[in-house]
């Protein structure tokens, strides 16, 4: 039976962030030599979109990112992940794009929004003395407006570059392919269009505080890179501040940009699209805000965080030192307890949480499945854009696999099923007759098709 009592000893769907809350601590489930390399096997790492763009991701990791720009051609098919016709539906098909959605730029300069932005009173007009309801102003309020497609296809005419922006979030090619690379990197993506007229620029010489890939959909782009941060570090660079190196872009073309290195475009005799793949920082710095925050809700005891400080400690520094050397010993004590698998498992689970629900095809799989659910021939496949990870508690002999915000209890027995599972693109549940009795077996397909980590569309 399916429940949402985390103390019942069966199958159990929660919130990933109750695991914080449980009082054992919780161990990424490794091989039997509990390397690194055997969680990463653990995870629905799917590095296709990284492969793609690099061409051999292993070597991309080890020796160029974070370090030197690296152009990749023909990577991507033309057309893949955006067209014309995509940029047109959107634009047209889609008029309600907000505000935020959308940006004209020309020759370095954001064009205003009031030049291609309908108000909500445009939208639908009402007689003057009409008062605004409460629905009306929120809408006015989040969405400061929508795009006017007349406006914004006369401006691109005119030379301006069209962006649009967090494609990935309504474009569906760009949201798989985001969290393909957001798995293989370890770090949160997001996708921006870029459609750029005959011989114009967008942004002059900048630089971005974020790694990135550029992927040439259609038409060509010149590009001029300056050195990266890191060969400038190390001596390799000896050109000046604003040099530039040419790199001319095709359909199919990537080009990754380390954070920080300086780089502009144009085109040149014909229209140019492109998608900008921003990959967000993940620091050391996340990292200790991780683990001082178990540190505090783990580790810790309450009455040394709720002690008060001493009274009239502003007028006596000797009185605070005194009381802040006892409560550094006490937090120095707590931290070299903190072994690095632990704090590894604390920031794979924050990392896992903060990315946003990717599940394609939910209400499909409901009405496949009808009333009577999943059944020992129902034909399961896993969903990749849903990560996964084990982890078991063992004072508890709980297995949990988190798979983003929402996390799947099951009784520790069950981890020789979920290496399968993790291990397969499809299957059905008869196939895990040798680990599970039916019963189990079907509980645990139905509960994992129900936190999205397996479909069907029979």
């Amino acid at each position: 039976m399916i429940n949402s009592d985390r103390n019942m000893p069966g199958i159990e769907i929660i919130n990933t962030a109750a695991l914080r809350r449980k009082k054992e601590p919780l161990v990424p489930i490794s091989g039997d030599a509990g390397s690194v390399d055997e969680i990463a096997r653990m995870l629905p790492v799917d590095t296709e979109g990284l492969r793609r763009c690099t061409g051999d991701e292993k070597a991309f990791i080890a020796d160029v990112w974070g370090k030197r720009v690296r152009l990749t051609t023909g990577g991507i098919p033309a057309d893949d992940l955006i067209s014309v016709r995509d940029i047109d539906r959107m634009l047209t098909s889609q008029p309600l794009l907000r505000a935020d959605m959308i940006r004209l730029v020309r020759q370095g300069e954001i064009l205003p929004r009031k030049a291609y932005l309908r108000s909500m009173r445009e939208i639908y007009p009402r007689p003057v003395d009409h008062e605004m309801t409460e629905n009306e102003h929120l809408f006015e309020m989040l969405t400061r407006g929508v795009a006017s497609a007349a406006e914004v296809t006369a401006a691109v005419r005119a030379g301006a570059t069209l962006i649009l922006q967090s494609a990935h979030w309504y474009h569906p090619p760009l949201t798989e392919f985001c969290r393909s690379l957001e798995l293989a990197l370890g770090r949160r993506c997001r996708a921006n269009i870029y459609l750029t007229p005959v011989s114009s620029q967008g942004f002059g010489l900048h630089s971005d505080p974020h790694d990135v890939f550029v992927l040439q959909a259609f038409g060509e782009k010149q590009w001029h890179v300056g050195a990266t941060p890191w060969e400038r570090r190390h001596g390799i660079a000896d050109t000046a501040p604003d040099e530039t190196e040419e790199l001319l872009l095709r359909p199919g073309d990537v080009l990754y940009l380390p954070k920080g290195t300086p780089h502009r475009a144009h085109t040149l005799s014909a229209r140019s699209g492109h998608v900008t793949i921003s990959v967000e920082s993940n620091s050391w710095r996340e990292v200790l805000h991780t683990t001082l925050t178990q540190l505090v809700e783990d580790s810790l005891p309450a009455d040394l965080l709720d002690a008060e400080l001493p009274a009239g400690w502003p007028h006596d520094g000797g009185v605070l030192d005194e009381a802040a050397g006892r409560f550094l010993a006490e937090v120095r004590a707590a931290l070299a307890e903190q072994e690095p698998e632990r704090v590894r498992s604390a920031h794979l689970r924050t990392f896992l949480t903060q990315l946003t629900d990717r599940i394609p095809g939910a209400f499909e799989t409901d009405s496949a499945l009808g009333i009577l659910g999943v059944m020992d021939t129902t034909p399961l496949r896993r969903r990749k854009t849903v990560p996964c990870a084990l982890f078991s508690q063992p004072a508890t002999q709980r297995l949990y696999a988190v798979l983003g915000r929402r996390c799947v209890g099951m009784p520790e027995s069950y981890e020789k099923a979920m290496r399968f599972i993790a291990g397969r693109t499809e299957f059905t549940p008869e196939e895990l007759s040798t680990e599970l009795d039916e019963r189990e077996r079907l509980e645990l397909c139905q509960a994992l098709v129900d936190a999205h980590l397996l479909y069907t569309l029979e």
